[in-house]
């Protein structure tokens, strides 16, 4: 299954939950369920898989019926940046949360984002902020079995050049206007390993250098460290090479 039928007098949520996965159906009911529990209920689920070889389009298909989830199969598996893109191109609401399919959200999460969002929208503000992020637990799995292992919070970053000095764990949530997303041209793939890595880091560079971004500070999700993440040799490398790349381009594109 790859298209997504809507209907002409469906009602637009407010926000679309993109939930990429690949080969986790083991974890992606977590994930989903996490959505379906929210305080608030004006979103609706879009699950992006990259061509998996495992159960997960009949997970979906038979355990999630609810008319607010859709699913959208590539053709072929393409990585996380041309899955993103696809999903932005399907998104028809005004702003798209990124859930990695083995991290779930807060209960509140949907409630404190959509609270910080009205309020920009009623003050000077005029919702200029392309993207809203918040703190995080870091849960460790292991035979099924989870176990916190910290908690991370999170800073306001003041600008591009604060943004590239922001070590360690990748911010995340992380709450994307849409038309901002369109504005810069969406996730970057043009780099010779396809926007497979960094493609979190890369899309923050491209909002950061011309809208601002804020900071929630509450704890809004979960992610989790599991032996399935495991990376192919070489990827160490390859990601500070690409890092090595993409900062020296900005420094000479910012001057």
């Amino acid at each position: 299954m790859t298209d997504i039928e809507i209907e002409d007098n469906a009602v637009i949520p407010m926000f679309t939950v993109v939930i990429p996965t690949y080969n986790r159906s083991d974890m992606l009911k977590k994930a989903i369920k996490s959505v379906l529990k929210q305080t608030c209920d004006d979103w609706e689920i879009l699950v992006m898989d990259d061509a998996s070889t495992d159960s997960t389009e009949e997970i979906v298909a038979n355990t999630f019926t609810h008319s607010k989830i859709r699913y959208y199969r590539m053709e072929k598996n393409s990585g996380i940046s041309k899955v993103m893109n696809k999903a932005l191109g399907l998104t028809r609401t005004p702003y798209l949360i990124q859930l990695d399919s083995d991290d779930w959200l807060a209960k509140r999460t949907l409630e404190r984002f959509k609270q910080v969002i009205l309020k920009n929208q009623h003050s000077q503000k005029k919702e200029k902020c392309a993207l809203y992020y918040g703190n995080m637990n870091v849960w460790r799995v292991y035979k099924g079995k989870y176990r916190k292992r910290k908690g991370i919070r999170n800073r306001q970053i003041r600008g591009k050049y604060d943004f590239l000095q922001y070590d360690g764990w990748m911010v995340a949530p992380r709450w994307y206007r849409v038309n901002a997303l369109q504005e810069v041209g969406g996730w970057d793939t043009s780099d010779k390993y396809g926007g497979r890595i960094m493609e979190d880091r890369r899309m923050i560079l491209r909002l950061i250098e011309k809208f601002p971004v804020q900071h929630i500070d509450k704890t809004l999700y979960n992610r989790t460290k599991h032996r399935k993440q495991l990376t192919e040799p070489g990827s160490i490398q390859k990601r500070n090479y690409l890092r090595r790349q993409t900062y020296e381009y900005y420094l000479q594109r910012w001057g």
